[in-house]
């Protein structure tokens, strides 16, 4: 379900910075996930946790990404508090069928233990699929 809502964006403080985006478009909200699109952006932001009972919310959502935007699509992880494997394979089917078209899915702020599930399935070398601001090990 796409709802729309009138905000007043996320625009950056000072001259010479890089406006955030405006998420605008709220892909799927319930107590468990939030998953908000930025319509005029490549960016989508997720927060809550990620499991088998959303996990196909989570696909729709970064498929709706994929034919709003003709590039790579971001994904700001900052408020993902828990993914479990279903989570983890919604990502990384996506990120198989951009590689297809030559485009990534580019997973941004990912907590340490969702890196580690990653690594533990070697999904991390999925085609496609690229990783950014890791923790440090």
């Amino acid at each position: 379900m796409t709802i729309w809502r009138i905000t007043g964006g996320e625009g950056a403080s000072g001259a010479g910075e890089r406006a955030a985006p405006r998420y605008d478009v709220v892909e799927h909200d319930t107590p468990l996930l939030h998953v908000a699109a930025a319509s005029s952006s490549p960016w989508l932001r997720m927060s809550g946790e990620i499991d088998v009972s959303n996990a196909p919310a989570v696909a729709a959502a970064l498929h709706a990404a994929q034919a709003r935007v003709p590039g790579d699509v971001h994904i700001d992880l900052t408020g993902l508090a828990f993914m479990d494997v279903a989570g983890l394979r919604a990502f990384t089917v996506a990120a198989r069928e951009m590689h297809e078209h030559g485009r990534l899915l580019v997973l941004h702020t990912v907590s340490p233990h969702i890196d580690r599930l990653f690594r533990l399935i070697g999904w991390h070398t999925s085609p496609g699929l690229e990783i950014h601001c890791r923790p440090r090990v």
